[in-house]
């Protein structure tokens, strides 16, 4: 998760003070800017309000999709951790001619869905940025803003926006990589970075993990204290799977033999617990990682019976729950048939690859990193699915995008990282596949590529969001373009 802004709360006499913190990463202010007149259009100059003067007290009058608070004017502004209604003294942390970006440092009279934050360390922690409102109002209002972005930018029809997709709050989170300060064995940190700081905040447990995951922290910092080779240490990945959770120790220099006995028994104490199975592995400097014990293979299952088995430094959705409504969305949508010649591209370790192949059709799954590519191909093959053809490519070359639609798709899923498929999207509109879905994790880079889309033939038939991430800032949506009629 991006180490963004924080706030804590403590009522005084009708008033709520806001721990008043640094600036807010450079990231979080560029993402408000690039999309700034995308999510609520451009606006007429309010009254008193003016490019040269910076507000000192404003009054929230929606929430953006980021879930900050927006005032509407000229400059446009947006405060973090200020809810709608709520009239707030703000801190400025970057001002451009028409966006600034400010964090609230007084609030007065707190909105009815403002809530204390769950987690003891909120204040401080660059994990979570929205523990302050209640989530479900938080999914409503966030859900509006993406809509009214995607009505004014793309002059999308309101009706084809679907109910957000949504899972379990707060413990959703199915891997996580804590950081570890070992600088002094004898006094060590470890947990996640301070917000807008390299520092390490001390965790015992985080309310947003998964329980196998969350109730490790705190008695492994206590077993690596005392360690001199815990210097070593990189940091520790955290991964749950359906059937056994993996512990990984990325470390520069080896280890301790004391250090790897004692991290093995307490995973070994915590399997026997929790009643889970819990397994160490070790990474070297050059990434091989081996098992320290059985070396069970981590499965997690997705849908129409097929999973994926990721290693530690694999991407994968987090959320199993939104992750299997996204990917019946995403089959639903697409509506594969046997012998239908599909792409996904950006296709991981075959989250949506293999359910489509399933259902009979012809795949060629893209993907840029090679490693994944080779285990995803071992996967697919120990599953029976032999009708995915598995590619290495960089699909942001132009000339590996056109050389891979030659024999032509059917259907296309596109699923990119936060720089989105602008390259592919400008490919697909020669193309001309029949129906594209695409997944995003970043609703600006969707909004640039989808207008491609847009102009080149295809209308939006239908889009939503997914709550993959709930209590951040991120926020997954997904859309549906079919081949107009010529």
């Amino acid at each position: 998760m991006a180490n963004l802004f924080k706030q804590s709360r403590s009522k005084q006499k009708g008033k709520t003070s806001l721990t008043e913190r640094g600036a807010s990463k450079k990231g979080n202010a560029r993402a408000n800017a690039q999309v700034a007149g995308l999510r609520f259009g451009k606006s007429k100059k309010a009254a008193g309000t003016s490019e040269s003067r910076k507000p000192n007290t404003v009054t929230i009058e929606d929430l953006d999709w980021m879930g900050n608070g927006v005032v509407r004017g000229n400059p446009m502004v947006f405060v973090e951790g200020a809810l709608v209604g709520e009239s707030c003294d703000i801190e400025v942390l970057s001002s451009k001619k028409k966006v600034i970006n400010a964090k609230a440092t007084n609030i007065h009279s707190p909105s009815d869905e403002r809530q204390a934050p769950f987690c003891p360390v909120f204040d401080v922690c660059g994990g979570c940025q929205l523990q302050h409102i209640k989530p479900d109002a938080a999914l409503v209002q966030r859900d509006r803003a993406l809509k009214v972005m995607m009505e004014r930018h793309l002059a999308m029809k309101p009706d084809i926006w679907q109910a957000p997709l949504a899972g379990p709050r707060p413990q959703y989170r199915r891997k996580a990589r804590l950081a570890i300060d070992a600088r002094n064995p004898n006094q060590i940190k470890l947990g996640f970075r301070e917000a807008n700081s390299n520092n390490v905040i001390n965790v015992e447990t985080c309310p947003i993990l998964v329980d196998p995951l969350s109730k490790l922290i705190g008695p492994l910092r206590d077993v690596l204290t005392g360690f001199e080779s815990a210097r070593h240490i990189g940091h520790i990945s955290l991964i749950a799977g359906d059937n056994t959770s993996h512990l990984v120790i990325k470390h520069t220099k080896a280890l301790e033999a004391e250090l790897i006995d004692a991290v093995s028994e307490l995973v070994n104490t915590s399997s026997s617990v929790n009643g889970y199975e819990i397994e160490l592995k070790l990474e070297n400097k050059q990434g091989q990682i081996r098992s320290v014990g059985c070396g069970t293979d981590m499965v997690m299952n997705t849908v129409n019976g097929c999973s994926i088995s990721p290693s530690a430094n694999d991407f994968i959705q987090i959320n199993k729950v939104v992750n299997e409504k996204m990917v019946n969305q995403a089959i639903g949508w697409l509506n594969p048939k046997p012998n239908e010649r599909i792409a996904d591209w950006f296709s991981g370790l075959g989250n949506f690859t293999l359910p489509i192949a399933k259902l009979g059709a012809k795949v060629q799954a893209v993907e840029g990193v090679a490693e994944m590519v080779r285990r995803a191909k071992d996967n697919a093959q120990q599953q029976g699915i032999e009708n995915v053809e598995w590619l290495h490519l960089d699909l942001a070359d132009k000339t590996n995008v056109e050389a891979s639609l030659q024999l032509g798709f059917d259907k296309v899923l596109l699923d990119p990282s936060r720089e989105g498929a602008l390259t592919v999207c400008h490919a697909l509109v020669k193309a001309l596949p029949k129906t594209i879905v695409y997944v995003s994790c970043n609703p600006s880079t969707f909004s640039r590529d989808a207008k491609v889309l847009i102009d080149g033939g295809y209308e939006m038939e239908k889009a939503g969001v997914a709550e993959m991430f709930p209590f951040t800032h991120h926020m997954e949506m997904m859309a549906l373009f079919t081949r107009k009629q010529q």
